[in-house]
């Protein structure tokens, strides 16, 4: 899955573009996401901008691992509607790949 976002200058034009580079997130990491962005309401996207207000030194830690090209204060520059659907596809993926962990039918 390729992500983007893009940080804009004053005048709303495009000053730089980043890329996701694929990260895989420790258990700890998805379970602190989980229980601060309210995965229940997940599909209201004043509730999940909240949450995320709430705990943005966590979901920037996370967000700046998966974009080791975004500087502290490019995030003051990133329109919301880009930032929220980057957020749910991170977390999508994450989930996504805690599914396909074998299962051992022995266990």
């Amino acid at each position: 899955m390729k992500l983007t976002l893009n940080v804009y200058d004053e005048k709303g034009e495009v000053k730089k573009i980043c890329e996701a580079q694929t990260v895989d997130l420790e258990f700890g990491t998805v379970r602190s996401l989980m229980n601060v962005l309210n995965i229940d309401k997940m599909d209201d996207s004043m509730e999940l901008l909240s949450s995320i207000y709430g705990a943005w030194e966590q979901v920037t830690g996370v967000l700046n691992r998966c974009f080791p090209d975004m500087e502290p204060e490019d995030w003051e520059h990133v329109k919301v509607k880009e930032l929220l659907p980057v957020v749910l596809n991170i977390l999508k993926a994450s989930f996504t790949e805690i599914l396909r962990i074998p299962k051992d039918p022995k266990n």
